[in-house]
């Protein structure tokens, strides 16, 4: 009776650990792993309407604080101060040629897909930097959701939850 407890265990883990690989199991390229796509038009930018606005996210217990503005086929993120003022130069997605991301070369990162209710960008180069999501939740809050390999090249991920914030 122990072996075929041991035995049920076993198959369960494995079970487990199969159905939480998702995508890959069904033979898919994970999202975070896509190449970037060729096709976004300007309809799929609008999509993003929900990210507008100032947010507040948390690194362990350091507050950090970023504002987002869709216009027209650019999208413009803002690291900002406590008080809301800026802090340092933007971050600048534009739609160009049916890509949208921003940087250069091996410092490229660009969406491989857009929905109503995330965006994921992935590493223009393969392999040259980490994807990362904006994923819309239903509380009204968005998850920024940093995909890369580490150094033991296993899968690391950091998430952080983005809240509404107002600059005092």
């Amino acid at each position: 009776m122990n072996r075929f407890i041991t035995f049920a265990f076993v198959v369960l883990l494995f079970v487990t650990a199969c159905s939480q690989q998702g995508e890959a199991q069904k033979g898919e390229t994970p999202k975070w792993q896509a190449p970037p796509a060729k096709n976004i038009t300007a309809a799929d930018v609008a999509k993003l309407k929900w990210i507008e606005g100032s947010w507040r996210g948390m690194d362990g217990d350091k507050p950090f604080y970023e504002r987002y503005k869709i216009d027209g086929t650019t999208m413009i993120v803002e690291t900002l101060k406590e008080d809301g003022t800026l802090n340092g130069e933007p971050d600048i997605f534009e739609l160009k040629n049916g890509e949208f991301g921003k940087g250069e070369g091996d410092k490229r990162s660009a969406a491989s897909e857009i929905t109503a209710e995330y965006v994921q960008f992935v590493p223009a180069v393969a392999g040259k930097g980490n994807s990362f999501r904006f994923h819309r939740q239903p509380d009204g809050t968005w998850h920024a959701v940093l995909d890369w390999i580490g150094q033991d090249k296993a899968l690391k991920q950091k998430i952080y939850t983005m809240e509404r914030w107002q600059p005092k």
